[in-house]
């Protein structure tokens, strides 16, 4: 189909505002359905209570280590999800989810809407897309759903800064960096990564068909230093800015968690990410007139960058790779009249009424996708077997760990790789030695005896599982070997794992 075609079929392709406005549903529907727990939730959750209780600890308190150095670095984050479940239980959790998913989808149209110039048709399918990828993915019960939302604002503000040529919307920018070291202080480093290609854009030059626009420099830098300044303002100081950089990157991590190794071609993540990339680049080609916005080219690199170093790093791609795509397309949509602007807020209201009534139906038929990871091993293990939770220390692989630590047992590892490792606590990487023992070489006895367990919690996947036949001094006290894949409580269900007890 020639270019003229598409252009001609998108240009007549003007759906009622309504009809518009109702595809943000998508995302919401997704988060509402399948969305919301995530392992992680359960240290989240640890966390929070912590916190509340006990102030910031500096040394690792849930597992069964001595004087591990500890940085709590989604330290409000916690709190946030543990004062939403604490108030409403899973559905607090799941309510919180939306409002941020909502807004996610509000500021995504606001900055398309800036982008395309009011072309409304185009604002609300970009930003459908991109949020729909988001909650098919990514958003779900986890602190980056907060980071999410503060690197779209800090594109929108930055945006509106260079259109309106104003300061005043750089203001909020150190109060978003704030927000990020506290919610998110892993990554606090990538809204200055989002904020690079504008400070490289506000030098005026032009390279081929990249010409900068030369905006403002000063506000920006000043406000970048700013940004860079109140990071500082969090419980860990210094310690929590660099966190970072003694977490990722580690090929024992990169081994073991998924969304930490590297894209592979061929496998969904893989596949996606080639295509979204592959439809960015076409629109560059045949859609970007005579020039291209440096600041939208270098966001595109950057994002495919950290897209092909990690599975993560999707997310990033599809906010700043697919949302500038409203810039280059907007002169295959008619402009909007002012009188419709206006009009349209109230289908945004439609949108979210639809929401709160989805979630009242979730509520009331309680088939909300949440689980409740080992529950009923753990259950058993605590009620049947009467074991004082003060009596066990527990091996657990690196995903089982969060939800018997949640229930206050001691473990051997859980899902915050980066605090086994010895650069983030000072003591022993622990991370290398999970590694070494699920690859086969480490002696199984001589790691039991280390740590002497009490018991043992292993899945079917864990190199335990099928090795512990020669080992005599545990036995198997609980056994979950039925599978259901239609069970929406508990993961139990859908999961092979056994319970070990020490026996001498």
């Amino acid at each position: 189909m020639k270019k003229s075609k598409i252009k001609n079929i998108l240009k007549n392709y003007h759906p009622s505002k309504k009809t518009l406005f109702l595809y943000f549903n998508i995302p919401l529907l997704l988060v509402l359905l399948w969305r919301v727990e995530y392992n992680d939730i359960w240290f989240l959750l640890n966390h929070g209570e912590y916190v509340l209780n006990n102030g910031f600890p500096s040394i690792e308190p849930f597992t069964i280590h001595q004087g591990f150095s500890f940085v709590m670095q989604q330290w409000l984050s916690s709190v946030i999800f543990y004062l939403s479940y604490s108030l409403l239980g899973k559905y607090g959790l799941l309510i919180l989810t939306l409002l941020v998913t909502g807004y996610i989808i509000f500021i995504s149209y606001k900055l398309c809407m800036l982008l395309s110039d009011n072309r409304s048709s185009l604002s609300v399918l970009i930003s459908t897309i991109v949020t729909t990828l988001l909650a098919a993915t990514f958003i779900t019960s986890r602190p980056h759903i907060f980071t999410f939302a503060i690197i779209i604002t800090e594109i929108y503000l930055l945006e509106k800064y260079i259109k309106e040529d104003n300061k005043k919307y750089l203001y909020p920018l150190p109060i978003l960096s704030l927000l990020e070291i506290n919610l998110h202080a892993s990554m606090f480093f990538m809204q200055f990564a989002f904020l690079l290609p504008y400070l490289i854009d506000s030098f005026k030059y032009k390279i081929g068909p990249l010409e900068s626009s030369g905006y403002k420099k000063k506000p920006l830098f000043i406000t970048t230093i700013c940004m860079l300044l109140v990071g500082l303002i969090n419980p860990y100081g210094v310690k929590a800015i660099t966190y970072i950089f003694s977490s990722y990157g580690n090929s024992y991590i990169n081994s073991i968690v998924e969304e930490m190794a590297p894209v592979v071609i061929g496998d969904s993540v893989g596949n996606i990410s080639i295509f979204i990339i592959f439809v960015i680049v076409f629109i560059y080609m045949f859609y970007r007139k005579n020039n291209i916005k440096p600041r939208y080219f270098y966001l595109l690199i950057g994002t495919i960058y950290l897209t092909l170093s990690s599975e993560k790093g999707l997310a990033y791609l599809i906010i700043g790779g697919i949302l500038p795509l409203s810039y280059y397309l907007k002169s295959s949509f008619k402009k909007d009249k002012v009188r419709e602007k206006v009009n349209s807020y109230k289908y945004i209201l439609s949108s979210c009424s639809l929401a709160i009534i989805g979630l009242l139906i979730v509520i009331s038929t309680n088939r909300m996708n949440f689980t409740y990871k080992f529950k009923d091993g753990i259950d058993y293990l605590l009620e049947q077997e009467k074991t004082k939770v003060s009596d066990i220390t527990l091996y657990t692989g690196y995903a089982e760990g969060a939800y018997p630590e949640w229930k206050g047992i001691k473990c051997y590892i859980d899902p915050r790789a980066e605090i086994f490792l010895k650069g983030n606590n000072k003591k022993e990487d622990i991370m290398k030695e999970y590694y070494l023992l699920q690859i086969g070489s480490l002696d199984i006895e001589e790691f039991l005896e280390k740590y002497k367990f009490s018991h043992l919690l292993v899945i079917e996947r864990d190199y335990l599982y099928d090795n512990m036949d020669d080992i005599d001094n545990y036995k198997i006290v609980y056994e979950n070997t039925s599978i259901n894949e239609f069970s929406l409580e508990s993961l139990d269900n859908k999961m092979k794992y056994r319970i070990y007890k020490r026996i001498s």
